[in-house]
């Protein structure tokens, strides 16, 4: 059994930006929680996707906690047949949305029934790059000073990467745009998890589609190697035959198994 919490106010009365929560029910302990993070290129999607409903579903059904949140999204234009305009800028407040959803877990955590020393972070695509970001800025304390519950933990125990991007530097339209090209700079710098990940980024799964014509394969092998040469622990699974923006269950193969069996070992 689950029960489904919808529209908690995480982040204060005036913000419209909401969480979701999936708990399982009939357990006698706390459980462990995974905060789920949606993708959609920064500026689309909502925390009740199709995919992120499956995800969270799957996971609560396994005895975890999830907290699917939307967290602030870029707003452009189109402008005719040309890149689409950006004309409102996420950054870096979508960044700390989401370390005040992780705080918030553990503010609330006797609320949820949630072990606030077990907490898991995953996202899928863009909200995949946000949650490798979270978890390698854990102990930055710049990153560490910005949104509610402040005197919380911003540590991670483990992150669920599916088909996100390590490094978003250089993309010929930046979702990351600044006033001028040297804030564009600094922004893609400081929001590239490549700039964060040392010694002490924690444990991460990694799935990505060889297929994929939105966020290459070459990224995730490239993060691979990243991690090989830090010596950090690390599952890769890449998938031969899918592309981009699956659930953990993909046409040609079914990652609930190894998800859950990586979940278990670090929570």
């Amino acid at each position: 059994m689950i029960e489904e919490l919808k529209e908690i106010s995480y982040l204060g009365d005036e913000r419209a930006e909401r969480m979701d929560a999936y708990l399982p029910q009939g357990h006698e302990s706390a459980c462990p929680a995974v905060l789920l993070i949606h993708g959609g290129g920064w500026r689309l999607s909502d925390k009740a996707a199709a995919r992120e409903v499956s995800i969270s579903r799957d996971l609560a059904k396994a005895g975890y906690a999830v907290f699917s949140i939307n967290y602030l999204l870029n707003i452009t234009e189109a402008q005719g047949e040309g890149p689409r305009k950006l004309t409102r800028l996420a950054w870096p407040t979508n960044f700390y949305d989401c370390k005040t959803a992780l705080r918030f877990i553990r503010k609330f955590a006797d609320r949820y029934r949630v072990d606030p020393m077990r907490i898991a972070v995953m996202g899928a695509s863009a909200g995949a790059h946000l949650a490798m970001l979270l978890a390698s800025t854990s102990f930055h304390e710049k990153f560490n000073q910005q949104g509610l519950y402040l005197e919380q933990s911003n540590a991670v125990a483990c992150v669920v990467n599916l088909y996100g991007d390590y490094d978003v530097r250089g993309r010929a339209v930046s979702p990351f745009a600044g006033e001028t090209k040297e804030q564009t700079q600094t922004n893609e710098r400081e929001a590239s998890p490549i700039t964060w990940i040392d010694s002490a980024m924690p444990p991460m799964l990694i799935a990505h589609g060889a297929k994929d014509v939105t966020v290459s394969v070459e990224r995730s092998r490239l993060l691979v190697q990243h991690l090989d040469h830090l010596d950090l622990d690390y599952l890769y699974l890449e998938l031969s035959k899918d592309g981009h923006s699956f659930d953990l269950h993909p046409c040609t193969f079914d990652l609930e198994a190894p998800v859950l069996s990586f979940l278990d070992q670090y929570l």
